[in-house]
């Protein structure tokens, strides 16, 4: 599926590859599910394609293999499985980016290249990074390294620098919403409320909209309307959101706690308030993995927020 706020970004590839100046490593970044992984398997498909050309063909014997996902010439490189207890791994490691090294040097079976695909790339550990660095710097002739990043700022500037870059950005507010109301049953204020809760990445609101989990995000944010003009206390904020997901409530309220700062920066007092809030919602959703008591650092944030008048 090819997504408007894409085809900028997939003309400027076209482009390149008309004109025969593609890199051998390309950079696809930009902010969480916009379809940056849908944007690079169909660059993949169109490097891989026998006819050249963007959008793939569809019909050549490349085509059809990849559709079959039975392709000797295309390599994609993600989370795997722990092989000792069979659980999924957490980040990339060397020895996968290893076994991808050797693939590259061999010899091409059907396609005139061989491409990698590489996601989530901030994921590598330093090991794996530093493995990938040399093919960087003296990649095959014919082989192609797709990248792909949610923070491209997380990697080594190393790496980047070896890069060509395809920044794919979200779409307007007004588009957005007209995309979701387009590709579901939704009114325009249900969307508008995923989007909200989706931080903007239409994609992410299409699915909040589809799952229910936008009813959630109204029962997050009417709490704490309730909760700074003084309706309710603390406590009963935290009992009406004992239900939601922790990780998902954090990110909502770093997210509402972003919103409010921007409304407020002339206020210096409020301001900074708002802005030690956002942090510290940042800063308990990292710390959801370790001992420490979730109960009392969702207690205290709550009490902070209460503290703000609106």
């Amino acid at each position: 599926m090819t997504y408007p706020w894409l085809e900028q970004v997939e003309s400027e590839f076209a482009e390149r590859l008309n004109s025969n100046r593609l890199p051998h490593a390309l950079l696809i970044s930009g902010p969480a599910e916009t379809g940056k992984l849908n944007l690079a398997i169909e660059i993949m498909t169109s490097l891989l394609c026998l006819q050249n050309t963007h959008p793939a063909c569809g019909t050549c014997r490349s085509c059809q293999l990849l559709a079959s996902g039975a392709h000797p010439d295309r390599h994609f490189i993600t989370f795997e499985e722990h092989p000792r207890t069979g659980d999924p791994r957490r980040e990339i490691v060397v020895e996968q980016i290893r076994r991808l090294i050797a693939s590259l040097y061999l010899t091409n079976t059907i396609s005139a290249r061989k491409v990698a695909l590489i996601h989530p790339m901030e994921a590598m550990n330093t090991h794996a990074a530093n493995a990938l660095l040399k093919t960087l710097e003296e990649p095959p002739g014919d082989a192609n390294l797709i990248l792909v990043s949610d923070d491209p700022l997380r990697l080594p500037a190393t790496i980047r620098s070896r890069c060509q870059n395809l920044h794919v950005r979200p779409p307007d507010r007004e588009n957005a919403l007209m995309w979701l109301c387009d590709n579901s049953d939704f009114d325009q204020h249900e969307a508008g409320d995923a989007l909200e809760a989706a931080a903007g990445s239409p994609l992410a609101a299409l699915r909040i909209m589809e799952d229910g989990t936008v009813i959630q995000y109204r029962l997050v944010s009417e709490t704490l309307d309730h909760l700074m003009s003084g309706r309710v206390a603390a406590g009963a904020a935290m009992a009406a959101l004992a239900d939601v997901e922790p990780l998902q409530l954090w990110s909502w309220l770093s997210l509402r706690a972003a919103a409010e700062l921007k409304t407020v920066l002339a206020e210096g007092n409020k301001a900074k308030s708002l802005s030690l809030l956002q942090a510290a919602a940042d800063r308990s959703r990292k710390l959801l993995p370790t001992p420490v008591r979730k109960d009392l650092l969702l207690q205290d944030w709550l009490i902070q927020w209460s503290r703000i008048k609106a």
